[in-house]
């Protein structure tokens, strides 16, 4: 019985070749993508279960509340990582952890990494075999452990247990000997490290044992997971001590987060150490899966009512000659599960080739495709087969199974409700494509929008230069000045578009205001460019009286409701600053929709920037001529610049890339919907034979034939519009209320709108065009010739 069923299936299969690829070509993709998205989602949602002892890692966290703002925060005072250990026997192991920015040198390369510092009880915590080497490794100061992409990196095809590596952390050099390496890590790791040495190292650069000093984060091991709410509430001990040394930020509470379970806000939690998947994400990727899966599955349904009335004949006959209807039933259904299977081969050489490669290079958690390990994706895979072949083929199954032979020879089997039905699943098909593009077009609108938003200053004539030791400012302005095209020369900590620091503005009474700062030296704001709108800038001659002035931009004045700032004295953490200049609002995020509260404050020491402002048309000259004397300064060290009008395009990239993935989902979409209007247009304009003949000898113009031909899928596509632009535009306006503070008072207008309904318009008459005009044009004698 099986062996029959296959060999009608691969008959009907080969017999309609175009509606076979058309659905196989679309389920695939839609069977890629689910594909893809599970393995994506699976990474994150199984983040660090690898570790034998994750039910019990914590992560020690605290609570602030500024201004009414209740915040989480990751890093943690370095000294309760001991005392929890002292006073807690339900603690069995405690690890700080402290990450250092670094450069590595190889060869005459020179590469920027991150130092992982932990205390000698990581290796027992955190489940990370070592292919070479031995743990007790970070008990030696001088001792690093690589990671395998970083031993692979540094030292490819090499055992490197005993060669050293030169690092500069900080300004401060050093030269470590490699004593491990860990074997790769899985791709499902929300916590890593490259380069891992001994937490005691730290104390050449934090002073652990002060309460102010807060490391990047603290893992502590309890000997038992239900003692987690008992030590959390027993922690609060420790907010007076901690308040006592941290006066200007005092906490509220201490808290615990499972390592392997985290709360539903982990990803809100400023600073924390371990990755953790923002729930946008989740709804973001599942809803990509759950469009094109519906849209392909809607696809199948219409072409196979669409295709019926050519299968009429056959249930007929199969019926007279005793075929009953479980029989055509399993007939069908064994049909579709060969299509499906079909298309589940060809969606996981998709994934593989295709769509995971392209997610890869959007996201950070890389995503492979591993059939010999991974349970839980060939369980997925048997799901989509189930799912897709029962859900798309069941009901045409049972449907076409329902004909009676008597009503089918007679000619009088009618598909009047079917039809209304195949136009609702065409219009559904096109309003997911359309919300699909629209989403596309609008974040590309913003993406152009940012972009173009005023900076505030020219941002053209400004060269930045990254310093990695202070007295690099010195040595090298000296040189850069002789430049004749150099106008202006000055150094920072901080840097507009790259780096601040957030502070605690107390205002009239007792309020508090975040407000970012930016420590800068004398001329930082002219060589930047930005207008001054009233007082002076800060002045190389009046260093002392500086140490006490800010400079302020109006976003700083208007949330001070404060007409004229100049003179006036604020309070920021402990400490009292004179207004003495105020600044135009200038852009400070990628977005530039918002004019954040700022202020400049003066430092004349520790520059990690030099800030170039060159004559207008020597961009290339002057850089030219810093490379060089940069080489020639400090050989060993890459010079690491950039222009200031490209500070934000690392955000206009990613940004990029998240519209990319949308419009890769749009594109699919899109394609899906059109394939099968194209293939339900071919069975449509069959039937439309006999009729068009009839009008053409009624003297009807190409154009009323047309019009008559597609008709139907006309008002789809209206319908379809009109439905998905007014749910995108009403779901863009709910969003754009949720985050504006990020967006600002960003509004896509209705271009993008128009935009994409045209464009889908076009396609749709691009899928169908040629078949309609074939008959519109048809030879009178061939559609009277026809027997259907």
């Amino acid at each position: 019985m099986f062996q029959n069923y296959l060999k009608i299936a691969l008959r009907n299969l080969f017999r309609q070749k175009t509606v076979s690829i058309i659905n196989i070509f679309g389920l695939s993709i839609a069977v890629g993508c689910s594909i893809t998205v599970f393995l994506f989602l699976q990474n994150y949602w199984t983040l660090d279960e690898f570790h034998k002892n994750g039910e019990r890692i914590f992560i020690i966290e605290y609570v602030t509340n500024t201004g009414g703002e209740i915040q989480t925060w990751g890093d943690a005072p370095a000294p309760i990582a001991q005392a929890l250990q002292s006073d807690f026997p339900q603690i069995e192991h405690a690890v700080r952890i402290q990450r250092e920015g670094a450069k590595a040198f190889y060869k005459e390369n020179v590469f920027d990494e991150v130092i992982t510092y932990a205390d000698v009880d990581f290796f027992t915590m955190f489940t990370f075999p070592l292919k070479y080497g031995d743990p007790s490794a970070l008990n030696n100061p001088n001792a690093i452990i690589l990671s395998a992409d970083a031993a692979e990196k540094y030292f490819p095809g090499k055992d490197p247990i005993g060669r050293t590596i030169p690092l500069i952390i900080g300004d401060q050099p050093k030269t470590f000997s490699i004593a491990g390496v860990a074997e790769p890590f899985p791709n499902n790791i929300g916590f890593r490290f490259d380069f891992l040495t001994g937490y005691h190292s730290v104390h050449e650069i934090l002073k652990t044992q002060n309460w102010k000093t807060r490391t990047d984060g603290i893992f502590i091991q309890l000997r038992r997971a239900e003692d987690a709410d008992f030590v959390a509430k027993q922690m609060n001990r420790y907010v007076p001590l901690f308040n006592d040394h941290n006066s200007d930020t005092p906490i509220q509470s201490f808290t615990l987060d499972n390592l392997r379970h985290p709360a539903p806000n982990a990803y809100d939690v400023i600073h924390r150490p371990a990755e953790t998947l923002h729930p946008a994400l989740t709804i973001m990727f599942s809803l990509i899966a759950l469009v094109m899966m519906a849209v392909s599955c809607f696809n199948f349904v219409n072409i196979s009512l669409g295709g019926v009335s050519r299968r009429l004949k056959e249930i007929g006959i199969r019926k007279v000659l005793g075929g009953r209807r479980e029989h055509l039933i399993a007939q069908f259904m064994s049909e579709n599960l060969l299509l499906c299977f079909l298309s589940l081969a060809l969606g996981l050489m998709l994934t593989e080739v295709l769509f995971v490669p392209i997610l890869n290079s959007i996201m950070v958690l890389k995503t492979t495709v591993s059939f010999s390990s991974n349970a839980g994706l060939w369980l997925w895979m048997l799901g989509l087969l189930a799912v897709t072949g029962l859900g798309s083929g069941m009901y045409p199954a049972f449907y076409v199974s329902s004909f009676k032979p008597v009503i089918i020879f007679a000619g009088r089997q009618k598909f009047v409700s079917k039809n209304m039905l195949r136009r609702g699943l065409l219009a559904i098909q096109f309003v997911l494509a359309f919300l699909a593009v629209i989403i596309t077009v609008v974040l590309l609108t913003a993406a152009q929008q940012w972009k173009h938003f005023s900076w505030g200053y020219n941002p053209d004539q400004t060269l930045i230069v990254q310093l990695t030791e202070s007295r690099q400012f010195d040595l090298l302005k000296n040189e850069v000045l002789k430049n004749p095209n150099v106008q202006m020369v000055a150094g920072s900590v901080h840097h507009i578009g790259q780096s601040m620091r957030q502070e605690t503005l107390f205002a009239d009474g007792d309020e508090k205001q975040n407000i970012f700062r930016f420590d800068v030296g004398a001329g930082y704001p002219e060589a930047l460019g930005l207008n001054l709108k009233s007082g002076r800038f800060f002045d190389f001659e009046k260093r002392v009286e500086d140490e006490n002035s800010i400079i302020v931009n109006e976003a700083f004045l208007e949330k001070q409701n404060l007409s004229d700032g100049i003179g006036r004295q604020i309070r920021v953490a402990e400490k009292k600053y004179t207004i003495t200049g105020v600044v135009d609002d200038f852009k400070l995020f990628g977005t530039g929709a918002t004019y954040p509260s700022a202020f400049f404050r003066a430092d004349n020491k520790d520059f990690t920037c030099m800030v170039i402002r060159f004559a207008p048309g020597t961009g290339k000259e002057v850089a030219a001529q810093i490379d060089q004397v940069w080489k020639n300064l400090f050989p060993d060290v890459t010079i690491n610049r950039f222009f200031q009008k490209e500070v934000f395009d690392g955000f206009y990239q990613t940004f990029t890339k998240v519209s990319g993935t949308f419009g890769y989902v749009a594109a699919m979409a899109l394609l899906i919907a059109c394939l099968g209007l194209y293939g339900l247009a071919a069975q449509h304009f069959l039937r439309y034979l006999k009729e068009v003949g009839v009008r053409k000898m009624l003297g009807a113009s190409a154009g009323q034939i047309l019009l008559l031909i597609n008709r139907e899928f006309l008002i789809s596509m209206i319908v379809a519009g009109v439905i998905a632009t007014t749910l995108s535009a009403a779901g863009i306006q709910l969003l754009l209320k949720q985050v504006k503070q990020f967006t600002g008072n960003f509004s896509p207008g209705f271009m993008p709108f128009v935009l994409a309904n045209v464009v889908i318009f076009i396609t749709a008459m691009a899928a169908v065009g040629r078949q309609s005009w074939n008959v519109a044009t048809i030879n009178l004698s061939e559609v009277l010739k026809n027997s259907e």
